[in-house]
């Protein structure tokens, strides 16, 4: 794992279920931002941006559920660096038994993030070498 890539997991509970029985998919995103957050972070420390902030999601299909007692893993990666932007993809995927081929690639996205300080926009001073 490279210091601009991160992965988590959680496990899906009954708070987290939606009318149909499967996990909301507000929680999943939110879950997705956090797990940005993380690259998006690691890209300014050290600099002198003091924060960042997500500007943008790109379209999320959700193409299959994910339902109580499943694991949830998500990878974010750092794809693009612009002057105060930082591009991250997230992949998430649903881990039902022990195997590589019990996991089902359930959504993926695309997140922009600013860099910030003050309360605005900061270049970041990163590329992406």
């Amino acid at each position: 794992m490279t210091p601009y890539q991160s992965t988590s997991s959680f496990f899906v509970f009954s708070k987290d279920l939606n009318y149909g029985e499967t996990l909301f998919g507000g929680k999943l995103l939110a879950e997705m931002d956090c797990e940005a957050a993380k690259v998006a972070k690691s890209v300014i420390y050290g600099t002198d941006a003091d924060g960042v902030v997500t500007a943008s999601f790109d379209r999320v299909d959700f193409k299959a559920p994910a339902r109580k007692g499943d694991l949830v893993v998500m990878e974010a990666d750092l794809t693009a660096l612009g002057r105060t932007s930082i591009g991250i993809s997230v992949e998430v995927w649903v881990k039902k038994g022990p195997d590589r081929a019990d996991w089902t690639h359930i959504c993926s996205a695309a997140a922009t993030f600013v860099a910030m300080r003050r309360g605005r926009p900061h270049p970041h001073g990163r590329s992406m070498r």
